[in-house]
Parts: structure tokens; C-alpha cells; sequence
């Protein structure tokens, strides 16, 4: 009787350990895609509420900013901001993009801006590095 008890406690043990383990890895490469919701950057300019799809997505991984355009625009500049400071860690104008990729990993882990902006759109988000 004595022995099943130990070998029950041994297992138990063993088991929350692994657990423990799993759960404390998981934290460490939980490196998913996340979206960086854009909202119009235009205040002036009512909010459209229709069925048409929004022209920009933006998305983190990894200390990678992507940003996938729906529709072909003729130049987009993207442009990225610390906000604790206003400085601008990134601007980039492009030509007929589709996915645009910017790498981050130089920068601290903190608050950022995006800014999606052509003529036709002007979009703005924010997320943390």
C-alpha cells in the first residue's frame, strides 16, 4: 500500500513538473503573428461603414512589421514612430507595393506608431515591440 502511495506521489510530481516546464517554455516562443489594427488617419472625413474591404493590413512577428496591401497603389509611404519620444525609427516611400516588410529588431520593446499613407489613403496604428 505504502509503495502504490509513493509511486502515485512520484507521478504526480513528475507530471506538474513537466507541466511547469511546458507552459514556462511556451512563454519564452510564443512568438505568434499578431495584427496591428489601422484606423483612418483623416479626422475630418466621416467613417465609412461599408462592405468594402480595408485597403492596408498590417501585422508583427517577431520584431517584423508587414504590411500587406489589397489593391495596387501607385506610391505608399510607410512611415514608423517611438511614441515616448516622437522619433522616427523608420520611413520608407515605395512604388506599386503589395507586402512590405520592416525589421525592428534593433529597437527597444516599447510603444510604436505605424503610418500607412498614399493618396488615397491614410491609415494609422499602434503596437508593442
Amino acid at each position: 500500500m505504502k509503495t502504490l502511495l509513493i509511486i502515485l506521489i512520484t507521478a504526480f510530481i513528475s507530471v506538474c513538473s513537466i507541466q511547469a516546464q511546458e507552459k514556462g517554455s511556451m512563454v519564452e516562443y510564443n512568438n505568434t503573428e499578431r495584427e496591428i489594427p489601422l484606423k483612418n488617419l483623416q479626422p475630418n472625413k466621416p467613417i465609412s461603414r461599408s462592405l468594402i474591404p480595408q485597403i492596408a493590413y498590417a501585422y508583427l512577428y517577431n520584431k517584423v512589421v508587414t504590411v500587406s496591401f489589397e489593391e495596387a497603389m501607385p506610391t505608399v509611404t510607410i512611415k514608423i514612430i517611438k511614441e515616448a519620444t516622437g522619433e522616427t525609427v523608420y520611413s520608407q516611400e515605395y512604388m506599386n507595393p503589395t507586402v512590405i516588410s520592416v525589421d525592428l529588431t534593433g529597437q527597444d520593446s516599447e510603444t510604436y506608431s505605424i503610418e500607412v499613407v498614399s493618396d488615397t489613403i491614410s491609415l494609422e496604428g499602434e503596437f508593442i515591440l
